[in-house]
C-alpha cells in the first residue's frame, strides 16, 4: 500500500569532523525528515552566512531551485522520500503551501510528530526505527483519500515523457476543465503540470548523464525531449543555476548533490 506513495525510506548516520556544505538540486520529490543528530542549517543561496536552523523534524517541499544545506557534528537523519503526488495522503494539506520551502513538521502536524520522533529516538535499533516510521505512515494514509484520477493520469503522462501539447490536453482527456486540473495538481503535487513536466525533464537529463565525465548534449537534448541543445541549457540553468558542463565539473558521487565552498 505504501509503495504507491513512498519511493523509499532512508537513513544517514555518521560524524562530520568539519563543516559539510552542499547544494541539493530540485528532483521532483517531497521529503519528510526526522533528525536525531545535531541541528542542520538551511543557507540562503546568495549568502551562506545567513541560515535557518532546523533541529527536530522538517518537510522539504517540491522545489524549483536548489537549496544549500550546512551540516556538522553528529548526523543521524531518518527520512521518507515521497513519490510525486504521494505526500497528500499523509499530510492532507495543499502541497503548494510547501513548494520551495523547508518547514518544521511540528508546525504542520503538531505534537504528533514530536511524539513520533521521541519513540524513534528511543528505539533499540534501526529496523525498529523504520518499523515505527512505516506504521505511522500507514496510519496517516488511512485517514485521507488518494490523489484524484486526473492527477494520477497527468503524472503518468509526464513520467512517460509526454510533450507539452499532450500535457495541455490532459484536462480534456480526463473530462475536467483546465482550471480544475490546475487546482487538483496544486493540492496534490504542489506544482502546475507543465512546471512539473519541465522539472521531470531536467531530472531525466541528470539521471541520463549519471556518472559520465562528458556528454553529447545535442543527443541528450533529443533523448530528453528538448527542442535543441540551447533549450536544454536554458532549462538546466533555470533549475540548477548552472550550465550542464559546469554541473559535470561540480558533481560528486550523488547526482543531485554538489559540494559548495
Amino acid at each position: 500500500m505504501l509503495s504507491r506513495h513512498v519511493e523509499h525510506l532512508w537513513m544517514a548516520r555518521g560524524h562530520l569532523p568539519g563543516r559539510w556544505r552542499n547544494m541539493i538540486l530540485p528532483d521532483g520529490a517531497i521529503e519528510l525528515i526526522i533528525n536525531l543528530g545535531d541541528p542542520q542549517k538551511l543557507c540562503r543561496r546568495d549568502n551562506h552566512a545567513q541560515a535557518t536552523v532546523f533541529r527536530d523534524s522538517w518537510i522539504s517541499g517540491e522545489r524549483t531551485a536548489p537549496i544549500v544545506i550546512d551540516e556538522a557534528g553528529e548526523v543521524h537523519l531518518i527520512g521518507v522520500r515521497l513519490r510525486p503526488g504521494g505526500a497528500w495522503p499523509f499530510l492532507g494539506v495543499p502541497l503548494r503551501e510547501f513548494t520551495d520551502r523547508v518547514i518544521e513538521l511540528e508546525a504542520v502536524l503538531g505534537p504528533e510528530i514530536h511524539h513520533l520522533r521521541e519513540r524513534i529516538g528511543e528505539a533499540g535499533d534501526d529496523d525498529s526505527r523504520f518499523d515505527l516510521l512505516e506504521a505511522w505512515l500507514m496510519e496517516r494514509s488511512r485517514k485521507r483519500s488518494e490523489p484524484t484520477r486526473a492527477v494520477s493520469y497527468a503524472l503518468a503522462v509526464i513520467r512517460r515523457g509526454g510533450d507539452a501539447v499532450r500535457i495541455g490536453n490532459i484536462a480534456e482527456e480526463v473530462g475536467i476543465s483546465h482550471k480544475h486540473l490546475l487546482r487538483e495538481f496544486d493540492r496534490c503535487v504542489g506544482l502546475t503540470p507543465k512546471l512539473f513536466a519541465r522539472l521531470w525533464a531536467f531530472q531525466r537529463v541528470i539521471q541520463g548523464i549519471g556518472q559520465k565525465t562528458e556528454a553529447d548534449w545535442s543527443d541528450v537534448a533529443v533523448t530528453c525531449g528538448y527542442y535543441d541543445q540551447a533549450h536544454l541549457i536554458r532549462e538546466f540553468r533555470a533549475f540548477s543555476g548552472l550550465t550542464p558542463v559546469s554541473y559535470l565539473g561540480k558533481r560528486g558521487p550523488f547526482l543531485n548533490y554538489l559540494a559548495v565552498e
